[in-house]
């Protein structure tokens, strides 16, 4: 048994170590100085003493009553071999902690020493300088074969500067608005990036530099733009001050992440908070019990994550380290693009209630009985049984329905019966306000006396399948039919990869596919920000929403070959994918421009598809679901095919609806919008330089697509023939059709506009004439009967045109004559 002493009262800047040798040390930070243990009627400050029982290689420590004033939690270990610190474990979700005494493991003291003193502006100005390269001289831009190739950026990526301001600072749940501007806080900006190999397993010593939060670090928008491997830990470190508004005494603060790629632990101060898995949902920590409440004393965050990419079977999208390599993905294999590791949405504190709050709303609406439900899920300091739960529906500012009951049951809202309720479709996407009070007892004393409130928005909307009037299965909306045409969204960038360089270039994307005429996009195996789902319920965009796809491809055909056949289940995937897909189904429950989940697509990572797909449908009976392309499993609310590039009929089923979930993908590049020309793929430092486009087997994807068109001209008149095509379809039975794609993406050449969003391809008027005409006549339906007679009179008729679009086709020479280096950023975009 070995008696250690602890100083009484540590100061805010102190860390201990503990090891044993032949005789017992004690190491204060601070002033670096090791101190001989004294004798106990002597010591230099006031001790504390604890009695342990010494091990081979670690020290159990038995707390005193005088424990609870240390403030230390958790556990300590030691070394025999060297004085270094090691990575706390992770913090039980029960409150087992508070039981155990512990030493801060944290050895940041070298770090601190030797860190330098950078000041913003500087980062900045090496940020500028990674981004868009140095100032080049008159003599150096005259010898283009020494200068280095211009990165791909959008205007957005070139506009942006750390410097002006906080990078993605808009508040990042819309959907869930707590407080005001004083109650939260944004922690994206620059960050202490370090890779190291995952047998470091302790947090580094030495960062490697800074990043730029929240763009992926293989991004050109990081001011990193390096690869990590399934070999390699990313850590991040930064400090932060607590919110000005912060009361220890009325508040708790949480942590928030919007995404990070893929497996995270959270360290704040020294110690454990809490993990995540999952790459595409939110999580957040209540960090309260881990602050350092010592006078004006900063906080420190420190982030491990790990992202095997491709070579592991957590849910990953179209990120892939090596195509060539993989053992992952299928052909084509210029379909696959560069990874996305770590953080790569918005990080943010914010200040909640101390005694309970609201951590989750669920508002259903209900088209059909004209009321809407609310559900919330609350966090209790002290568990009470009473608390009460207060929700007001607002028109514009006006009160137009109100209800209250128990937070354990739903709450269930009916409109004013002098309301005329106003539905939300893509012409006109109307929102109403919800505002959510909660109140420490069912029957409050005072109206305005509430422990914590939340705005929210729903719309009055309903999405579903129904027969027409010759009794084919037909999408509808609001009860009446709806053609949805859309397009194939992939949400990548040349410069940000999965983030975009600001919230104009989010919204962007959404207008200009407004502005085109579409009605619907498919967000295709991403998921994006709460915030993109918000300008899509505000600007009337219905969406589809992939599952990001993982584990391996099943064995697939796109007409059906391999119906009914699937991968074999895999209870570790099977438990990553639904617990990721149930997060994401709860994150996004809310947002009403959300009108399909697809959990699978072209049978990736396809397994258990009737299960899967009956318990989505059970679990969100508010939409539809069902399987994209994959093999078909006689489930869900559509038989979805993927043809390409002309498209064709899927096949007729009595109860579901027909759908083309893909097709076209005509190509055509640019060259100077082109990937393949700019130096964007990202290396490992000290590699050597990238391989000449010949002896490049990547160049052989350089304007890759499932149709190739020699110019733009031939491109519009491919295209609107293709609408033609789907106007006979949708008589026929087709419901509904995704067209691919929105952008170019890196060696794909097949978008309406291009990867850095410069310049589109086919004339925006052009585009949204020729769809409202496709839209308007696919939509209605007409008797069979009735159909035969129009046919047999336009037969009688001879001259008359069938096609619905053979003006257009001639008018392109006329339209179209312009040069390829036209921007038509200027078009003018739908609010």
């Amino acid at each position: 048994m070995l008696a250690l002493f602890f100083p009484l009262f540590p100061s805010s800047d102190q860390s201990y170590r503990v090891f044993v040798r032949k005789t017992c040390w004690l190491t204060r930070s601070g002033p670096r100085r090791r101190v001989k243990r004294r004798e106990a009627n002597s010591p230099p400050f006031p001790f504390v003493l604890c009695f342990a029982f010494v091990g081979p290689k670690q020290l159990s420590f038995v707390p005193t009553q005088r424990r609870r004033r240390i403030g230390l939690q958790g556990t300590a270990r030691a070394e025999t071999s060297k004085a270094e610190t090691m990575v706390p474990p992770l913090a039980d979700q029960t409150n087992e902690r508070e039981n155990k005494i512990v030493v801060v493991p944290w050895a940041l003291d070298d770090n601190d020493d030797e860190e330098k003193c950078e000041t913003f502006s500087s980062k900045c100005a090496q940020w500028r300088a990674k981004v868009h390269g140095p100032p080049s001289s008159p003599s150096s831009s005259s010898s283009s074969s020494s200068s280095p190739r211009r990165r791909l950026l959008t205007r957005w990526g070139e506009e942006l500067d750390p410097e002006v301001g906080v990078v993605h600072s808009e508040y990042p749940r819309p959907a869930m608005v707590r407080g005001g501007e004083e109650d939260w806080v944004c922690l994206n900006g620059f960050w202490q990036y370090a890779v190291k190999r995952i047998e470091k397993g302790q947090p580094p010593r030495q960062f490697d530099g800074d990043i730029l939060v929240p763009f992926p670090i293989e991004s050109v928008l990081s001011g990193v733009e390096r690869r990590v491997t399934k070999d390699d830990f990313l850590w991040y470190r930064r400090k932060f001050s607590l919110p000005r508004h912060y009361s220890k005494s009325e508040s708790r603060l949480v942590l928030h992440f919007g995404a990070v790629d893929w497996q995270t632990i959270v360290y704040i101060n020294g110690q454990a908070v809490g993990e995540h898995s999952g790459g595409y949902d939110p999580f957040e920590f209540d960090i309260t019990r881990f602050l350092n409440f010592s006078g004006t004393a900063e906080q420190e965050v420190v982030v491990r994550v790990y992202d095997p990419t491709d070579d592991g079977i957590q849910p990953r999208g179209k990120q892939c380290g090596d195509p060539f390599t993989s053992k992952r993905v299928v052909e084509p294999l210029g379909m696959w693009y560069t990874p996305n590791s770590g953080i790569w949405q918005t990080v943010w504190l914010e200040c909640v209630p101390k005694e309970a709050y609201i951590q989750r709303i669920r508002v259903i609406p209900n088209v059909d009985a004209n009321t809407v439900t609310v559900m919330a899920s609350v966090r209790q300091e002290v568990f009470r049984r009473n608390h009460g739960l207060f929700v007001k529906v607002l028109c514009e500012g006006e009160l137009v329905g109100f209800a209250s009951g128990s937070t354990h049951h739903q709450v269930e809202i009916s409109l004013n019966e002098g309301h005329k309720t106003r539905l939300w479709t893509p012409e006109s996407p109307f929102l109403y306000d919800v505002e959510v009070y909660l109140h420490d007892s069912i029957i409050p004393k005072k109206s305005n006396d509430h422990v914590d409130m939340v705005r929210s928005y729903t719309a009055m909307r309903k999405v579903s399948v129904g027969t027409d009037v010759n009794g084919v299965q037909r999408l509808k909306l609001n009860n009446k039919n709806l053609f949805q045409y859309g397009v194939l969204d992939q949400g990548w960038w040349p410069d940000g990869l999965y983030a975009p360089a600001s919230e104009e270039a989010l919204k962007w994307d959404i207008q200009i596919t407004k502005s085109m005429g579409f009605n619907m996009i498919r967000k295709h195996v991403k998921v994006e920000s709460q915030r993109w789902y918000y300008h899509c319920d505000r600007m009337g965009m219905l969406v589809w929403q992939d599952m990001p796809n993982g584990s391996k491809p099943a064995t697939w055909g796109p007409n059906g070959e391999h119906d009914y056949s699937e991968n074999s289940l895999d209870p570790l995937f099977a438990k990553i994918f639904e617990d990721e897909l149930l997060n994401c189904v709860d994150t996004l429950y809310n947002h009403p421009c959300i009108a399909v989940w697809v959990p699978f697509n072209e049978a990736w990572g396809q397994y258990n598809s009737v299960e899967v797909v009956s318990w989505l449908e059970h679990y969100d009976k508010s939409r539809l679901v069902w399987l994209s392309g994959g093999n078909d499993f006689g489930v869900g609310a559509a038989i979805d095919r993927h043809v390409y590039p002309e498209p064709r009929m899927p096949p007729l089923d009595d109860k579901r609806v027909s759908v083309l979930g893909e097709f076209g993908g005509l190509g055509h590049a640019l060259e100077q919008h082109a990937w393949a020309v700019q130096s964007n793929s990202p290396v490992d430092s000290g590699a050597e330089e990238e391989a000449s486009s010949e002896d490049d087997a990547y160049a052989t994807f350089v304007e890759w697509g499932y149709g190739e068109c020699p110019n733009l001209d031939s491109l519009a008149q491919d295209y609107l023939a293709m609408l033609d095509k789907l106007h006979q379809l949708a008589t026929s039975g087709l419901s509904a059709a995704v067209y691919t794609q929105f952008s170019d993406v890196e060696r794909e050449s097949n978008g309406l506009v291009t990867y850095d969003r410069k310049f589109i391809k086919i004339e925006v008027n052009l585009m949204k004439r020729a769809h409202r005409r496709l839209l308007s006549r696919a939509s209605t339906i007409f008797s069979r009967s009735h159909m035969d007679l129009l046919a047999l009179s336009e037969e009688a008729r001879p001259g008359v045109k069938k096609s619905s679009s053979s003006q257009d086709i001639k008018a392109v020479n006329v339209t179209m004559k312009r040069s390829s280096t036209t921007n038509y950023l200027s078009c003018p975009v739908s609010s």
